[in-house]
């Protein structure tokens, strides 16, 4: 009986045990099934949502939904542009850093030109500062203009000789690379007292008893085309007659130094030192490149008067930043070799003694050169009173502000006119043409 009793106990606990893992794997199935269709709905409604949205916008859940999605889209623009805005507030300042950084940088990390040129100031691929310059005297009467060449001038001289007439002085060290220049004229004592300040080369075609003595009393490196050496002309190539002014003009305005390299052999033929004199000082301080010279007063149009004959403006144009030069009452002066008209950064004129010499059968005149003086310098549109020196008949010409500091000019050529002293008070700086 017991036997018994323990057998069918046995088979009720296995019977409960089978019934109780069906019914967890029939649990189980049910769940998958349910689980795979969500997934399964879920993928279809999807799909289904993306396509009707891709097709078409208008219906009432896609609004809502579209209104849910623009709603969170709007927010997030709104963050993204505020973010944006920040960017670009930064981006900004960042900039504007790195600006003041460049123009700092700009500043002192400048590296200046190795070389430049002593008389402008200006860059050179080598090394000039050695090399003299010459001086060539040419003819600035209205009847023999244009001249020829002018324009290769690095700094230029306007004096009076007589009759009101008044002649030029160009002085340049790049003389080798010249083409033609001229009329060449005759030489005055007070132009060999300019050039001699610069230590260079004279060239000039004949001169005044005063000139010949003092390039004799002072063993002045010249070169005369008038009363020099024949091979000048014959051998060197130095000096012609110009056979196109031949056709145009009287003789003595047909005289022109032929080529640059005619003048280097007539330097070589003479043999003159082609370098400057141990311990020769430059005659211009310039402004430094980064921060050009600017004057108290503006000088648009400047009018000065050299005599009854010769009146010179200077007007300024901005676009090149010079003044361009007319003279005999308004005629721009031009280079009859390029067609262009003279132009300069700076313009010095300096007030001097001048009176024609006594009992001399030719009018001549005399200018003082040393000594101290009053002047105007002009750059840039602007001018200013200034005081000049030249201590000595040899010595450079120097020019100061009124407070004894020496004068900066602006890196370019210098147009220096030699006015007598009774016109100063006919200088003016804000003419108009009439």
């Amino acid at each position: 009986m017991k036997r018994f009793f323990l057998i069918f106990t046995c088979l009720i606990l296995v019977s409960c045990v089978l019934l109780t893992a069906c019914g967890d794997k029939n649990k189980g199935n049910k769940t998958d099934d349910s689980t795979g269709n969500k997934e399964t709905t879920a993928q279809t409604t999807g799909g289904n949502k993306d396509t009707d949205a891709a097709t078409d916008g208008d219906t009432k859940d896609e609004d809502t939904t579209n209104g849910e999605i623009d709603g969170e889209s709007s927010a997030e623009s709104e963050t993204e542009d505020d973010t944006t805005d920040a960017e670009t507030d930064a981006k900004e300042e960042n900039k504007e850093d790195k600006d003041e950084e460049d123009k700092g940088q700009s500043d002192d990390d400048f590296v200046p030109p190795r070389f430049t040129n002593p008389l402008t100031g200006l860059p050179t691929l080598y090394d000039i500062t050695k090399k003299r310059p010459v001086s060539i005297i040419v003819n600035n009467i209205g009847v023999s203009l244009p001249q020829e060449g002018i324009s290769q001038a690095d700094v230029l001289y306007e004096c009076l000789a007589e009759g009101g007439i008044t002649r030029l002085m160009m002085i340049t060290t790049y003389y080798d690379e010249f083409k033609k220049v001229g009329s060449i004229r005759s030489a005055r004592d007070y132009f060999i007292d300019y050039s001699d300040g610069y230590n260079a080369i004279f060239v000039h075609a004949g001169g005044s008893p005063y000139a010949y003595d003092t390039i004799a009393n002072r063993w002045v490196n010249n070169i005369d085309a008038v009363n020099g050496d024949a091979a000048f002309h014959y051998t060197f190539g130095t000096f012609e007659r110009d056979p196109e002014r031949m056709q145009k003009f009287a003789l003595e305005h047909t005289l022109v130094l032929k080529s640059g390299q005619g003048l280097v052999n007539a330097i070589a033929y003479m043999g003159y030192n082609i370098e400057k004199a141990a311990g020769y000082e430059e005659p211009f301080k310039f402004a430094d490149f980064r921060h050009p010279t600017v004057l108290d007063n503006e000088a648009t149009h400047a009018k000065v008067v050299m005599s009854n004959y010769q009146t010179v403006d200077f007007v300024y144009d901005e676009e090149i930043g010079k003044y361009r030069r007319y003279q005999y009452n308004g005629q721009p002066h031009i280079d009859g070799s390029t067609g262009e008209q003279l132009s300069f950064k700076n313009v010095i004129l300096i007030f001097t003694s001048t009176y024609a010499i006594p009992g001399d059968d030719k009018a001549r005149i005399d200018v003082g050169t040393t000594g101290t003086g009053s002047g105007w310098f002009m750059t840039d549109g602007t001018y200013q009173r200034i005081t000049w020196r030249k201590d000595s008949a040899t010595s450079i010409l120097r020019f100061y502000y009124e407070d004894g500091t020496e004068v900066e000019l602006n890196r370019g050529k210098t147009m220096i006119n030699v006015v007598p002293s009774y016109n100063e008070y006919y200088v003016t700086f804000d003419n108009n043409w009439n």
